[in-house]
C-alpha cells in the first residue's frame, strides 16, 4: 500500500487513541469525592456521564490491539499498522513494546467480551472471581496509555527520518482544566440555590 494509505490509517488509530485518552482522564478526574454534592444534585446526568466515559475507554483500548481474523475483514488497529513496517529492528522493538502490554490488554479484552459487549451469565453470577482472574489496576491503565503513545510514535517514526514522540498529556491537563471550570461553576450555582 502507498504511504498515503498508511498515513490515513495511522490518523484513524491516532483519533481513536485521542478519544480514549480524553475519556479516561475525564473519568479519572470525575472520581473526586469532593464533588459529591454536585454529583448528588445532578445524579441522573453524572451517573450516565461517568459510566459512559468508563465504558468508552474500557471498550476502546482493546480495539486498539485487535487483530484481523480474515484478510477481507481487516481491523484498523495497532497490529494492522505493523503490516506497513518493513522487517527489522524497528519492527521488533515495536512488537516487544506491544508484547509488554499483552497481559493488561488480555484482561481488558476479557472484560470487554464477557461484561461490556456481552453479559455472560456465568461471569455476572460470580463477578468477584472474574476480577480476581482478570485484574486491571488504574496504574496499569496509565502505563498502558503511555505505552500506546510510545508505540504510535515508534510506528510513525519508521516512515520518516525523524524520531516522533506522541504525547497525549494535553488530554490529561485539558480534561482536568475543563472539568474544574464546570464543577466550579456548578458549586457557585449550588451555593446560590442553598442561600435562597
Amino acid at each position: 500500500m502507498e504511504n498515503k494509505d498508511f498515513n490515513d490509517y495511522i490518523e484513524k488509530v491516532d483519533n481513536n487513541t485521542s478519544n480514549i485518552y480524553n475519556a479516561f482522564y475525564l473519568w479519572k478526574n470525575l472520581k473526586n469525592a469532593n464533588n459529591n454534592d454536585i454529583y448528588n444534585r445532578y445524579k441522573y446526568f453524572w451517573a450516565i456521564t461517568i459510566s459512559s466515559l468508563q465504558f468508552y475507554w474500557l471498550l476502546g483500548i482493546p480495539k486498539l490491539f485487535e487483530e484481523s481474523k480474515k484478510i477481507k475483514k481487516e481491523v484498523i488497529s495497532i497490529p494492522f499498522l505493523l503490516k506497513f513496517i518493513p522487517e527489522g529492528k524497528d519492527k521488533e522493538k515495536i512488537k516487544k513494546e506491544i508484547d509488554s502490554q499483552k497481559p493488561v490488554v488480555k484482561n481488558l479484552r476479557e472484560g470487554r467480551n464477557k461484561i461490556l459487549a456481552h453479559q455472560d451469565k456465568i461471569v455476572a453470577d460470580n463477578i468477584k472471581d472474574f476480577y480476581k482472574e482478570y485484574p486491571v489496576k488504574g496504574k496499569q491503565i496509565e502505563e498502558l496509555l503511555s505505552s500506546i503513545a510510545k508505540i504510535l510514535g515508534m510506528i510513525k517514526s519508521t516512515t520518516t527520518n525523524n524520531k516522533i514522540l506522541y504525547s497525549f498529556s494535553l488530554f490529561k491537563e485539558g480534561s482536568k482544566r475543563d472539568l474544574d471550570g464546570i464543577i466550579s461553576k456548578l458549586i457557585k450555582d449550588l451555593e446560590i440555590i442553598k442561600r435562597t
